[in-house]
């Protein structure tokens, strides 16, 4: 009787430390799929960030790229036409005069830039337009440090072409004075104003 229990006991014994042996390794299989699993997510996440990030820095690339041949032109045309230099000169120190009244109209803005080319054809002031601008206390907020807007840019070369050509001419060089306002600039040709002074705006 004792041995038949003792035989028992052993075999259970035997069963009992397969079955914890069998756990161990399920939960070893189970810890084993698990960090698998993570390791695929993990490298797949990866891949796609890589590739996203490739795609990424190539668009970039091919933006810069482009927009360095447009500017790469710019400058090769510029460079090869001396007048176009002379004329993005003017219309800079130009759009630095009319950044003092940028908040007046574009009609205001175009009026006062024959103010200035008026000034250099009347034999009564200096014959450069940088002479011209620089003259101190003249042009409203004027400073020689004052940005250069690319629309002022854009409108001051823009009429900087009609007075170099030559043609057809808004206003006579008479009017060589000004009268600003926050909603209106018009020239005068006289230095009072009074019954004989005449007034010119663009598109009067």
């Amino acid at each position: 009787m004792s041995k038949a229990i003792i035989v028992s006991s052993a075999a259970a014994r035997i069963l009992y430390e397969k079955a914890r042996a069998n756990q161990k390794l399920v939960r070893w299989v189970q810890i084993a799929a698990v960090v698998l699993l993570a390791v695929g997510a993990l490298t797949i996440w990866t891949l796609g960030c890589f590739r996203y990030g490739q795609k990424k820095a190539l668009d970039t690339y091919r933006s810069w790229f482009d927009e360095y041949k447009v500017e790469r032109l710019a400058i090769d045309a510029v460079n090869a036409d001396p007048a176009a230099r002379k004329l993005d000169a003017e219309a800079e120190m130009l759009a630095r005069v009319l950044y003092g009244v940028k908040d007046n109209s574009t009609d205001d803005l175009k009026t006062y830039c024959w103010c200035v080319f008026n000034r250099v054809d009347n034999p009564a002031f200096s014959d450069s337009l940088d002479a011209v601008i620089s003259q101190p206390n003249q042009w409203m907020r004027y400073d020689v440090g004052n940005p250069v807007l690319e629309t002022l840019f854009q409108l001051a070369r823009e009429q900087l072409t009609i007075w170099h050509d030559g043609g057809h001419r808004p206003v006579s060089s008479d009017y060589v004075y000004m009268s600003w306002t926050e909603k209106d600039i018009v020239l005068r040709d006289t230095w009072l104003e009074g019954r004989n002074c005449r007034y010119w705006r663009w598109g009067q």
